[in-house]
């Protein structure tokens, strides 16, 4: 039976939500390095003092923005491999979560990009949500290789190369796609006259396509 939170525990639990809430649409807006926890102070009504009651500076609020996010793609992930009856459609299905990702939380690439400068000004005690963040990345991808190594196994895909790399691999390419798509937003499609559902449609039917077991 699931635990019932006390009437002060639900108080703090959305005394969090809400800050994060707020952190999170304002990273959106103004970029991690232009918001500051005075702005966020102002933006959510909640004096600076109680804001670091629940996150210790701003580097731990920005891996608590983007653990956020990451935990709704984990349980997506999850969910997909209940679904599927070969290994190459739970990879389809994986695909199309990150492209679903891309178009809801496509910000979030951007914020990623810092994560090497942010964490290098503070110790790993220093940042709690860190860890939680960097064990839910990691769940993620464990859970996506997964699907490579049973559609090698059931040989909906090519079986030639290694199947955990070649997972790795697709993981990589598909993060750095929507990233460089995210950091350009829609000037590189823009000025090659493309059409961005089009130019996303077309790159990810090819890598669907690089690891077609059909194509050996």
């Amino acid at each position: 039976m699931e635990k019932r939170l006390s009437r002060v525990e639900r108080e703090k639990a959305e005394i969090e939500r809400t800050i994060l809430q707020h952190a999170e649409d304002l990273f959106k807006l103004n970029g991690y390095e232009s918001t500051t926890m005075d702005m966020l102070a102002k933006s959510c009504e909640y004096t600076a003092r109680t804001i670091y009651r629940y996150f210790s500076c701003k580097e731990d609020l920005y891996f608590a923005v983007l653990l956020k996010g990451h935990v709704e793609l984990l349980e997506t992930v999850k969910t997909i491999a209940q679904s599927g009856n070969t290994g190459k459609e739970k990879i389809m299905l994986g695909i199309q979560t990150y492209r679903d990702f891309h178009a809801k939380s496509g910000y979030l690439f951007d914020l990623m990009s810092q994560i090497k400068a942010i964490r290098s000004n503070k110790q790993p005690d220093e940042l709690p949500f860190y860890q939680k963040y960097e064990d839910c990345a990691v769940a993620i991808h464990k859970e996506f290789i997964s699907f490579f190594d049973l559609a090698h196994d059931d040989k909906s895909i090519r079986t030639d190369v290694d199947a955990t790399m070649l997972g790795f691999s697709s993981i990589f390419v598909l993060n750095g796609f929507f990233h460089m798509l995210s950091m350009t937003g829609d000037r590189f499609t823009r000025y090659f006259s493309l059409d961005t559902e089009q130019f996303i449609e077309f790159t990810l039917k090819l890598l669907l396509e690089l690891l077609d077991g059909d194509k050996q």
